[in-house]
């Protein structure tokens, strides 16, 4: 609200917010998966009895509807502050249009809800510099340099690339980490592929595949192309049977 009593709103702003609440979702996904998959067999309160047995499951069922509900609730309102900076914007160039002219605030391609101008950037990075290259799927450093070439990561100092996981575990053991490079984890967990990604994987996004076989095999890269793996090279995912797989989303 300004002091002649007018209301401002940037739309940019409301979608980056929307984006970063969106990656909240993400991880409130990645939670309420984990829960329904933490079952205590029956067998286990032999001891203690049926009755003990029964409330356990119970309130299991109860948190994991009661975080259903809540994540049902985010994502509405999500979508929903998304739609208003979105008629605000389509109504700012209609009015500008009308008076002859355009509004260069309002003028900028509606970006979509997992979406950042930066990610394209990323994205296009990683493929440019892949083009006639055979692939580095464990370096670290490279994808480092991709951040830092794309403007996520300005001259950082003591992030750990000796291998992905380092990279990675460094990445999730805080915010602030994910922050200075320009990222925000949205997902980690098992994985047969891409596809079991809720909302799917999107271009610029940095991605970590570890499969069953241990973390000394950890893939990383960026995705670009719809679904494909860069790393100084075109990469093929592996995934085995299963695979944990950790994705961070450009903000």
């Amino acid at each position: 609200m300004t002091s002649g009593g007018q209301f401002q709103l940037g739309p940019e702003a409301v979608r980056s917010t929307v984006g970063n609440v969106g990656g909240i979702i993400m991880q409130t996904i990645t939670v309420l998966l984990d829960l329904e998959r933490m079952i205590v067999a029956p067998t286990s309160f032999a001891t203690i009895g049926s009755a003990v047995a029964s409330a356990n499951t119970s309130m299991q069922a109860q948190q994991v509807a009661a975080l259903r509900s809540l994540l049902n609730l985010l994502q509405k309102v999500n979508d929903d502050v998304k739609k208003v900076a979105d008629a605000y914007d389509s109504a700012d160039q209609s009015v500008a249009s009308g008076f002859g002219g355009t509004n260069p605030a309002t003028t900028t391609p509606s970006t979509g809800l997992w979406s950042s101008p930066v990610a394209a950037q990323l994205a296009g990075v990683a493929i440019s510099n892949s083009a006639g290259a055979t692939g580095q799927p464990h370096s670290a450093d490279t994808v480092l340099s991709y951040l830092t070439q794309a403007g996520l990561a300005s001259s950082p100092q003591g992030v750990p690339t000796s291998t992905p996981h380092d990279f990675t575990s460094w990445l999730d053991a805080s915010s602030t980490n994910q922050a200075s490079l320009g990222v925000i984890g949205v997902y980690s967990g098992a994985a047969r592929g891409f596809t079991d990604v809720p909302g799917g994987i999107h271009n610029g996004d940095l991605v970590a595949i570890t499969p069953g076989s241990g973390a000394s095999d950890t893939m990383i890269g960026i995705i670009g192309n719809s679904n494909q793996l860069y790393n100084n090279g075109l990469l093929q995912p592996q995934f085995g049977d299963v695979a944990t797989l950790r994705v961070y989303r450009p903000v």
